[in-house]
């Protein structure tokens, strides 16, 4: 269940910052009244997300120790290969793509 959870969170962040970026792209947040609300928008949605970062970093753990077993490790590899993919679009593109 912790997992849909984590799940759900990630989504939910990753939505948020995607619909803010497209809206930037339009020229939707040109005036400061629409960039607070696009700011209050995404800390709303982090704060949420770092609620439940404790569940996710003992998740976390818990594969790395091998409390999970193999679909622990399995989760890690996943989690390192997205990592790494990100860093390198990171240093390859000098932007955050979405």
């Amino acid at each position: 269940m912790a997992d849909l959870t984590i799940l759900i969170y990630l989504g939910a962040l990753l939505s948020s910052v995607s619909v803010v970026g497209m809206a930037q792209a339009n020229g939707a947040f040109s005036g400061s009244l629409s960039r607070t609300i696009a700011g209050g928008a995404t800390s709303i949605t982090s704060a949420t997300f770092l609620v439940g970062y404790t569940n996710l970093e003992s998740f976390i753990n818990a594969c790395a120790i091998g409390n999970l077993g193999l679909s622990g490790y399995v989760f890690i590899g996943g989690l390192s290969a997205l990592v790494i993919t990100w860093v390198t679009n990171l240093i390859e593109y000098r932007k955050v793509i979405l």
